[in-house]
């Protein structure tokens, strides 16, 4: 019997025995969602994938709700190491791995909800006081509630009569640790004076560093008293203070924030994250929020206290403009943000509004981090605000505009390349020669989109460079390992995409850091093609890569297309379109245009032609006359030949136009034509008439041409 009959067998069994379970009373369903589990758990760890999907499935199905799946195997601890087991094998089950996703998040959820329940919370800091086993079984329950339990606790601490109890939850604060920081230090400047103090023992117990501006603002504090500041100031040198900068302190908190200290958030891998404020009514409150802006707007929250402190504060501006800018950028679309959302001024108001030494700092923060979206708003605020006076005013002598002139994006390459160019210096500067060549290559390029492939072997390579050439890419190179490649990859005009499938998830993870190790690729869209079994290892190593997408080997082209989209929308900002292209096109031939006019000595308008040359070619319509008009600016004996060929060989309107192009370079810069040009004119001349051989004549003209020579055009 065929491995696809036994298949079939198997899953019309498992339905029938299903089938034949009756439906379950209330008081049945958990025993038969236990009972459910057991067997997703029992056939998944034998090897039985038809029948552990059939039967996750059914559960899946049910009526049980996640907290009732994570309450079944919370109650039996061996039930749960199977679970785990039994989860770990499905992910390497390509029939599996995405109902047992389903299964582990749910159970995950479920967790969570017990976890957080305000009631349990409240029975839990009542066992503290109860036995030894109840004191054990409550703690476990509020560490697992983390920061979620702070508030009750602290209210324990605040208001309670209970001295032991008040002891207890302290404890249970400090044994829940990191996240109960900053709970308590939103929480510190509100409290009496006794509170402040136990409040300033637990946090210089704990002992993390993000408590310093918190504690030393206390300890800074005239209206406190005195064994107030005493104790603040005790725990301000537990938690590693010495500087007294209080501004400098919370601005330095701002920039852990915006590197995203892993160990600043609570909850990293869920979909909401917790901002505290403190109301004298309720106490501590948390505001949940999207994790994708959860930094960015705790960033603006301890800059805009920095700012409070000292308003000449640079780099809490800096970090407060950069950070409003990722935050509008970072959230998910739909989401709302319930801290800055509705804000009187847009992120782009404060990144023009503090001048361009602010935004070419942000600049700088975006370079560093890979972060195109905050690059191109930086620039694109510049663009508002930079001229030839300002063009280079950044602090530290670091100068991010040119930096970004060979940031590994084409869009920012040429987004830069433009506000340099419009902004017109008037003397030379370093880097000067790369805006002449990009403006022209924006103008060539278009919205082709230039990818490479790595592969391990010839029919992988042949695959997927035609999966990706299906897709409307262009391929630069495949290779079997970055090394051969790399050669090409830096000669390329860009990269938008590198494909790697490699079957060994070590060397893939190594192939992915050569990529963006490479100043070329370093901020390009990766996607990795790879067997089910090497998806966990690689999705763990590369869990926090915005940059990379992994995706299996088996999927169809609708997929392929899928997955390819998702990871250049989200590196990249997707890719780029043809009316982008057009845009900047357009945008870059007027700006050549400037530069040529101008007479600038920072720019040679020379160093177009190659490219220019190359557009006109390609180009149609009027984008292709204004190419022209920008090579009838260059003085060279090429640009005008490459002219005089394209009007020859053109016809109807486009050719009068373009003879009248040739006809303004001739004015400009004398005859630099062959005598062959001159004999196909002439020929043109007495074989047409009207408009073709007006402008034909202007070109004669400009050309002043011999008198014998024009003399025979006289009937």
């Amino acid at each position: 019997m065929s491995k696809l009959v036994c298949r079939r067998h198997a899953v019309a069994a498992a339905a029938a025995l299903m089938i034949a379970i009756p439906a379950p009373s209330l008081a049945q369903a958990q025993d038969e969602s236990s009972q459910l589990l057991e067997e997703f758990i029992h056939y998944t760890i034998i090897a039985k994938p038809d029948l552990a999907e059939a039967y996750a499935q059914r559960l899946l199905e049910s009526a049980t709700s996640d907290a009732q799946l994570a309450e079944i195997l919370s109650e039996n601890r061996g039930l749960k190491a199977r679970f785990e087991e039994a989860i770990d094998k499905a992910q390497h089950v390509p029939d599996l791995e995405a109902i047992a996703g389903e299964l582990q998040r749910r159970v995950t959820q479920g967790e969570l909800s017990l976890a957080r329940d305000p009631q349990r919370i409240e029975d839990a800091i009542n066992m503290l006081v109860g036995t030894q086993r109840m004191r054990m079984h409550g703690r476990r329950q509020l560490d697992a509630s983390g920061e979620y339990a702070v508030p009750r606790l602290l209210r324990v601490i605040t208001e309670g009569k209970d001295e032991r109890l008040r002891t207890e939850a302290g404890n249970v604060l400090k044994s829940i640790g990191r996240q109960a920081v900053t709970p308590l230090c939103v929480a510190l400047p509100h409290l009496d004076d006794r509170n402040q103090r136990f409040v300033c023992d637990l946090l210089g117990a704990v002992q993390l560093p993000q408590a310093k501006p918190y504690l030393l603002e206390l300890a800074e504090n005239d209206q406190a008293a005195a064994a107030t500041r005493a104790a603040a100031q005790r725990a301000f040198r537990n938690v590693g203070g010495v500087r007294t900068n209080l501004s400098g302190l919370y601005t330095d908190l701002g920039r852990q924030y915006f590197n995203e200290a892993e160990s600043l958030i609570s909850f990293p891998f869920e979909p909401a994250n917790n901002v505290w404020s403190y109301d004298g009514l309720h106490g501590l409150e948390p505001t949940s929020l999207p994790t994708e802006i959860f930094f960015e707007v705790m960033v603006m929250r301890v800059t805009s206290k920095a700012l409070s402190i000292d308003a000449t504060n640079h780099r809490a501006l800096s970090l407060f403009v950069a950070a409003n800018l990722r935050r509008e950028n970072e959230l998910p679309q739909g989401a709302g943000d319930p801290i800055y959302g509705e804000n009187q001024y847009s992120p782009a108001f404060y990144a023009t509004v503090f001048g361009t030494s602010v935004c070419l700092d942000v600049l700088s923060m975006g370079i560093d981090d890979l972060d195109t979206s905050l690059v191109r708003d930086a620039i694109a605020a510049l663009a508002q605000t930079t001229g030839g006076a300002n063009l280079f005013s950044a602090r530290g002598g670091r100068q991010p505009l040119l930096e970004a002139l060979r940031y590994p994006d084409r869009r920012v390459q040429y987004e830069a390349a433009l506000t340099l160019g419009h902004a017109m210096p008037s003397q030379r500067f370093a880097g000067d020669g790369r805006i002449v060549p990009l403006l022209a290559s924006a103008v060539r390029t278009g919205d082709e989109s230039f990818a490479v492939v790595i592969a391990d072997n010839g029919e992988n390579r042949r695959q997927s460079a035609s999966r990706l050439e299906d897709l409307g890419f262009t391929i630069v190179v495949a290779g079997d390992s970055f090394n051969r490649v790399r050669a090409e990859v830096g000669a390329a005009v860009g990269v938008d995409l590198v494909l790697v499938q490699i079957g060994n998830a070590e060397e893939t993870i190594e192939i992915v850091s050569q990529v963006h190790g490479f100043p070329r690729t370093a901020a390009t869209p990766l996607m990795v093609v790879t067997a089910a079994i090497d998806m966990p290892q690689l999705k763990h190593a590369l869990r926090d890569d915005i940059r990379v997408k992994i995706a299996r080997s088996r999927i169809n082209e609708d997929e392929f297309a899928e997955a390819v989209d998702e990871v250049m929308l989200r590196a990249a900002g997707g890719r780029m379109t043809e009316a982008e292209a057009q845009g900047y096109a357009i945008d870059a031939i007027m700006t050549l245009r400037d530069i040529a006019i101008s007479g600038t000595t920072a720019y040679a308008i020379g160093d177009a032609e190659t490219s220019l040359t190359q557009a006109l070619a390609a180009r149609t319509g009027n984008l292709r006359l204004r190419v022209a008009d920008i090579l009838a600016l260059i003085d060279s004996r090429t640009a005008q030949q490459t002219l005089f060929d394209a009007a020859l060989a053109a016809s109807g309107n486009e050719r009068i136009d373009l003879l009248e192009i040739v006809a303004n370079s001739v004015k400009r810069f004398g005859d630099r034509s062959d005598q062959r040009h001159i004999d196909a004119l002439l020929d043109l001349i007495r074989s047409t008439g009207g408009d073709t051989a007006e402008a034909a004549s202007l070109v004669a003209g400009a050309l002043n041409l011999p008198t014998s020579t024009a003399i025979e055009l006289i009937p």
